[in-house]
């Protein structure tokens, strides 16, 4: 039953409507999905939509009779959500503990630190996946909590240790300094992995936007790429990892910034001036990476050089490890589908790249018929959960 559904996501809609018309029907339905929702009780989603029925009175209800309806109503999107995921009992969900605000490292005055999400009661050491937030480099901040995490329920669905770190932002976190920064705490992470029960070996990176570019520069530089080195106990300790999982990533900086509107002001005087970010203008990259490339731009050979070199785009060799890539169709930030050019050239050079296009998605986590399972399928491959859940 549950396999029927699992790619249901583009019903959604067309069963909420005929729950709503089929009044006549809509005790037998109602009970029903009461039934299916008792067996996939354990998939977020669904429990998330179960308890804004059962606890949030709707607004504006005119009668008992359409109250009911749209309990059915959200109860079909519970079922639906819930058979969209693969079938797993809550009770086969490890209890996740957390370890906040760990420091592993200090640079130039700024302490640095992450947070730790650890699955309890595993037999043996766990793979991990580290996530990198976005925020144009200037913003944002590490998960609080694991649900906080994009793809924490395919995370928790395989028992993954999960990380969410900080890096240094802004004009402080230009490049490459931010880059660094997340590869120290790849470092600091495989250096602990005996505090945190995980494989070393198995450790794996993700993020959206601005941490789509960190993961799969994280991903595809050379350990010996020159971003300043790791910090003062972390010598010798690898910053590799075994796979990336990016979505909606801007993936070649130069042409990031020719897709960016002009940002040069000239006063009355002939004097030029260059306007901050203003985030009611889309796509605004030009402000964001004078500031990041410390006011170096891409018009000259040089420029473009230093660009290529913090971007994705300048290191596709085919020996990178398994990269998982994803656009949103129409995304307002990141235009033209940076994440398939890259992916283009990955596999031209031979490299393991799958690619997502989330159709009419915008700036945001992937979404789409078949994704679920495209996410699952690389998790299971690249951090080799297989041989994982076979040692258990």
């Amino acid at each position: 039953m549950v396999e029927a559904f699992q790619n249901a996501h583009h019903l959604i809609p067309t069963i909420s409507n005929l729950v709503f018309r089929t009044m006549n029907k809509s005790l037998l339905i109602y009970f029903l999905i009461r039934i299916f929702h008792a067996q996939w009780h354990g998939a977020p989603a669904s429990s998330r939509l179960w308890a804004c029925v059962r606890q949030k009175p709707v607004a504006n209800r005119r009668s008992a009779r359409s109250a009911f309806r749209v309990k059915c109503a959200i109860s079909g999107l519970s079922f639906l959500c819930a058979a969209a995921f693969p079938a797993l009992h809550a009770s086969e969900i490890p209890v996740y503990s957390s370890e906040t605000d760990i420091v592993y490292g200090v640079v130039a005055g700024k302490t640095l630190t992450l947070n730790a999400f650890l699955p309890e009661g595993q037999a043996a050491p766990t793979p991990a996946i580290v996530d990198i937030h976005g925020g144009w480099w200037f913003g944002g901040g590490k998960a609080s909590q694991v649900d906080y995490v994009g793809g924490w329920q395919w995370f928790k669905r395989h028992a993954l240790a999960v990380f969410s770190i900080e890096y240094r932002l802004g004009h402080d976190g230009s490049f490459p300094e931010n880059i660094r920064d997340c590869r120290n705490a790849i470092r600091f992470i495989r250096k602990n992995a005996g505090r945190f029960r995980i494989d070393p070996n198995r450790i794996e990176v993700t993020g959206g936007s601005a941490g789509g570019h960190l993961s799969l520069m994280v991903a595809m530089v050379p350990e010996n790429f020159p971003d300043g080195g790791p910090l003062p106990g972390l010598e010798k300790v690898s910053a590799q990892v075994c796979g990336s999982f990016s979505f909606i990533p801007p993936t070649d900086f130069v042409r990031f910034w020719n897709q960016g509107p002009n940002d040069v002001i000239t006063n009355a005087d002939g004097k030029i001036f260059f306007r901050g970010p203003d985030d009611k203008i889309p796509y605004d990259s030009r402000p964001r990476l004078r500031v990041l490339f410390r006011g170096v731009t891409p018009d000259s050979k040089a420029g473009r050089e230093l660009y290529d070199s913090m971007s994705p785009i300048g290191h596709v060799r085919k020996d990178v490890p398994p990269l998982l890539i994803c656009d949103g169709e129409n995304d307002p930030i990141v235009l033209g589908l940076h994440g398939k050019a890259l992916c283009e050239k990955l596999r031209a050079a031979g490299a393991d790249a799958t690619y997502w296009m989330t159709p009419a998605g915008g700036h945001g986590f992937p979404d789409g018929k078949g994704f679920d399972q495209v996410l699952d399928k690389f998790l299971v491959r690249s951090l080799q959960l297989d041989s994982v859940q076979n040692e258990k």
